[in-house]
């Protein structure tokens, strides 16, 4: 019996710079496409799990593992822009970058499993996940416990049978450091290009 694809598409290519560079942007510009970079990096990556031969049992598993990364990512977000914006203008584009992702997570998750509130659900997520995440060490990448953290929750989410029991090792150690490279890359290309 085949496999049912999934609704969810690999994304290869993510679009991170203006298309009319040099154009003053505001914060909240530059939050909104974040997010969508942001929510892109989590589809990536929640598809290269299935690609190397984890197993995701239904479409809400798979959707838990990419809220996980989105939250991830927009507290990787804070963390990078941390000495480069002020307090209050960190505040304002976190915030933003994290309502751009809820928007995107919604409109597919409503797609896939049905009306709901979504959005909300998942911005409640960013925060706990946040809290979490901000006593584990970062200094320009995120340290061991930050990474372990977050392959800690994929792997709960995912099982730990035959097929799933390394799936901790392949977020710490190949998916969540390119993630943040990727990430880095991007918000570098973003502020540039504004």
């Amino acid at each position: 019996m085949s496999e049912k694809p999934s609704p969810i598409r690999l994304v290869t290519r993510t679009r991170n710079k203006w298309k009319q560079a040099g154009k003053p942007r505001t914060i909240g510009d530059n939050a909104v496409a974040l997010g969508y970079i942001v929510w892109q990096l989590a589809l990536t990556a929640a598809k290269k799990l299935h690609q190397e031969d984890f197993r995701y049992d239904s479409d809400e598993q798979r959707l838990r593992v990419i809220e996980e990364y989105l939250a991830f990512l927009v507290h990787i977000a804070d963390r990078m822009t941390f000495s480069s914006l002020e307090q209050d203008e960190r505040a304002v584009f976190v915030a933003g970058v994290a309502r751009s992702a809820a928007r995107h997570f919604e409109r597919n998750k409503e797609e896939i499993m049905g009306a709901g509130n979504h959005g909300a659900a998942f911005l409640h997520t960013v925060n706990l996940r946040s809290s979490e995440y901000s006593s584990c060490a970062y200094t320009d990448e995120p340290g061991y416990t930050l990474l372990r953290t977050l392959g800690s929750h994929v792997q709960n989410i995912m099982g730990s049978d035959q097929t799933n029991k390394w799936v901790m090792d392949q977020v710490m150690d190949i998916d969540a450091p390119d993630l943040c490279r990727r990430l880095s890359s991007s918000l570098v290309s973003l502020i540039e290009s504004s």
